[in-house]
């Protein structure tokens, strides 16, 4: 990782920290709000998802919401060779190496299509570029996961950088979803988006 890219991260990292719980809750709100508006949402079969943790905007909500609708849950599992794993709300979890909620047990398993992948970050810019939590687990996870699914990083505003440093193995995103807007990347898909959200 370059020293850019941590001094970034740190940053970044500590503003989210201190975000108070109200602004969290909102700036989540107004982001899933935007994603179940999408047409990408809309019409996936599956959802790549990820426990929120320090701050990340949160999809909580959609956890129950995507299951009573028939959509297929899928959560990352495993560090050194991570994978998706089918989960169910409700499925018992255990803290991984990170901090982060991983399910206990699971059979990696395919995204079935179409699909989407929503991914917590840390920094992003308009290039689809991300930064997240460092160790480069997305990236590996990410590079063995059919090129058709549909990634989306949930952001906030104040995340967005003119233009991050950039790694060989770095994987895009398609789009960028924050309190106030929708962002179609580099080679995102062109596709209408219901646009909206909250003003921070």
């Amino acid at each position: 990782m370059s020293a850019d890219k941590r001094t970034i991260r740190q940053k970044l990292r500590e503003q989210r920290k201190r975000l108070p719980a109200m602004v969290v809750e909102a700036a989540s709100g107004a982001v899933y709000a935007q994603l179940l508006a999408s047409p990408l949402y809309q019409t996936a079969i599956s959802l790549g998802v990820y426990f929120a943790d320090e701050n990340e905007i949160s999809i909580e909500p959609l956890l129950t919401g995507a299951r009573t609708a028939g959509r297929r849950l899928y959560v990352p599992r495993g560090v050194e060779v991570p994978a998706l794993v089918r989960w169910e709300p409700g499925n018992p979890l255990r803290r991984a190496r990170g901090g982060v909620q991983e399910p206990f047990d699971g059979i990696a398993a395919d995204l079935e299509l179409p699909a989407i992948v929503l991914l917590p970050v840390v920094a992003w810019d308009h290039t689809g570029t991300r930064l997240g939590r460092g160790g480069g687990f997305y990236d590996r996870l990410l590079a063995v996961v059919d090129p058709r699914v549909v990634r989306i990083g949930l952001a906030y505003e104040f995340q967005a950088f003119p233009e991050l440093p950039r790694d060989s193995w770095d994987v895009s995103m398609h789009y960028v979803i924050t309190e106030r807007r929708v962002v179609v990347c580099g080679d995102g898909r062109d596709v209408s988006f219901q646009k909206g959200g909250l003003q921070l």
